[in-house]
C-alpha cells in the first residue's frame, strides 16, 4: 500500500508540476508533460540512470496494482473523446472546412502509409509478428494521421481560439478525424484479427450490428434515463452507476466482438445527448485527464525503450516527417479553397497534436501484432514530439482577427 501510494503521487503529481512551471506550460499542453514523465520514469531514462531507484519505485510485482487502473484509464478516455464527437460542430462551417476535415486525413494519411511501406523492407524489425507489408503500411498511415481532440480542446482554449473561426474549424476537423480514425481502426483491427476475408467480415458486421443497436435502441433511452442530469446540468450519483455499468456494457460488447474496448467506449460516449454530454465533460474530463491517464502514461513509459540505433531512429524521422508535415500539407488545399494564409498554417499546426490519442492507436497496434517493439518505441517518441510542436507552430501564424 505504501509503495502504490508513493507511485501514485509521484506519477500524478510530477507532471502536473512541472506543466504549471511558466515556460512548460506556455510551451506544451499538459498531455505532452504526462508523456514526456512516463518516459523519463520508464527504462528510457530512470532506469538508464539509476536502475536501482527504478527498481525500488516499479518493481514487477508492483505493476499489477496499477493495470486495472490503467485499463480504466483508456476506457474512460475513449468515452471522453467520444462525449466531444459532435456532428453539429462539423456542419456549416463551408468549402473552407470541409476540405480541411477531408485533406487533414487523407494527406498525413497517405504519407505515413508510404513511409510505412518503404520502412518494412528499409527498417527490418520495425513490423510486428503478424504484419504483412500492407498491413504495417496501412498501420502506420493510421498513426500518422491521428489527431487528439481532447488535447487539441485544452490548446485552443490555452491559445484562446475557442471562440474563433479558426478555432471552431480546428475542433471540427479534429471530431472528424476522431470519427475516420476509429473507423479505420476497427477496419485494420478486423482484418488484423480474422486473418481471412470471411473472418474479417464477420467482425466488420457485428460493428456494424453494434452501431445501428447504439443509435437506434441505445440513443434514443438515453434521454430518459438521464433527464435529470439533462434538465439539471449536474451528474448525480447514480447518473455516474448507470454510465459506468452502461460505458462497462459497451465495451464489453465490442470486446466480444472482436474489436478493442476502446471502440465501444468511444461509440458509446458518441451516441450521448450533447446536453448530458456537456454535463459528464464537466463533471468526468479533470478527474480523466488529470488522475487518469497518467496512470495510463507511465504503463506505456515503463514498457518503452526509446533507442533511436539501428532502424529505429529511420521509423522515428520518416513518420515525424509524415505526421508534422503531412498536417501542414493538408491545411494548403484549405487555403486553395477559401480560408486565408493565415488560418490554413494555423489549421496546419493545431492539427499536428497527438496526445494521448496516439498512444492509445499505437498501444492497439502493437497489441494486435503490427508493430515491433522498436516501432513502439520509436512512434512513442515521435508521438511526442508532434504533440510538443503543437502550440508553437500554431503560434507562429495565430490569427487575431474572426
Amino acid at each position: 500500500m505504501s509503495l502504490f501510494l508513493i507511485q501514485t503521487a509521484l506519477i500524478i503529481g510530477l507532471p502536473y508540476a512541472l506543466w504549471r512551471l511558466g515556460v512548460v506550460g506556455r510551451l506544451m499542453p499538459l498531455a505532452a508533460v504526462q508523456m514526456a514523465v512516463g518516459i523519463a520514469l520508464g527504462p528510457s531514462l530512470l532506469g538508464w540512470a539509476s536502475p536501482e531507484l527504478s527498481m525500488r519505485l516499479f518493481p514487477p510485482a508492483s505493476l499489477a496494482a496499477l493495470d486495472g487502473l490503467v485499463r480504466l484509464a483508456v476506457v474512460f478516455f475513449a468515452f471522453s473523446i467520444g462525449l466531444h464527437f459532435d456532428l453539429a460542430r462539423i456542419r456549416g462551417q463551408g468549402r473552407c472546412f470541409s476540405v480541411l476535415a477531408v485533406s487533414s486525413v487523407v494527406v498525413p494519411t497517405l504519407a505515413g502509409a508510404a513511409g510505412g511501406w518503404w520502412l518494412f523492407e528499409a527498417a527490418p524489425g520495425s513490423a510486428g509478428f503478424f504484419a504483412t507489408r500492407p498491413l504495417f503500411a496501412a498501420a502506420m498511415g493510421i498513426a500518422a494521421g491521428v489527431t487528439a481532440l481532447p488535447v487539441l480542446g485544452a490548446v485552443v482554449r490555452e491559445m484562446g481560439l475557442e471562440q474563433r473561426r479558426v478555432g471552431v474549424m480546428a475542433l471540427g476537423a479534429a471530431a472528424f478525424n476522431d470519427a475516420a480514425l476509429w473507423v479505420a481502426v476497427a477496419l485494420l483491427l478486423a482484418v488484423a484479427h480474422g486473418g481471412d476475408p470471411w473472418e474479417a467480415g464477420q467482425v466488420a458486421l457485428g460493428a456494424l450490428l453494434f452501431a445501428g443497436v447504439m443509435v437506434g435502441l441505445v440513443r434514443p433511452l438515453l434521454p430518459r434515463l438521464f433527464a435529470r442530469a439533462e434538465r439539471t446540468g449536474k451528474v448525480g450519483g447514480g447518473d455516474v452507476v448507470l454510465l459506468t455499468v452502461g460505458l462497462a456494457l459497451a465495451s464489453l460488447a465490442t470486446e466480444a466482438i472482436g474489436l478493442h474496448a476502446v471502440i465501444g467506449a468511444f461509440v458509446f460516449g458518441a451516441v450521448m445527448p450533447r446536453t448530458l454530454a456537456e454535463a459528464i465533460v464537466g463533471s468526468f474530463e479533470t478527474f480523466v485527464q488529470v488522475v487518469l491517464l497518467p496512470f495510463f502514461f507511465i504503463s506505456v513509459g515503463l514498457k518503452t525503450r526509446v533507442d533511436l540505433g539501428g532502424g529505429a531512429a529511420a521509423i522515428f524521422w520518416v513518420m515525424s516527417a509524415a505526421a508534422v508535415l503531412g498536417k501542414l500539407a493538408s491545411a494548403l488545399p484549405a487555403w486553395m479553397a477559401g480560408c486565408t494564409g493565415r488560418e490554413a498554417w494555423t489549421l496546419g499546426g493545431l492539427l499536428t497534436c497527438k496526445g494521448l490519442m496516439e498512444l492509445v492507436v499505437l498501444t492497439l497496434l502493437a497489441d494486435a501484432g503490427l508493430l515491433s517493439d522498436t516501432a513502439f518505441g520509436a512512434m512513442v517518441l515521435m508521438a511526442l514530439f508532434a504533440t510538443v510542436l503543437t502550440k508553437p507552430l500554431a503560434g507562429m501564424a495565430s490569427p487575431r482577427g474572426r
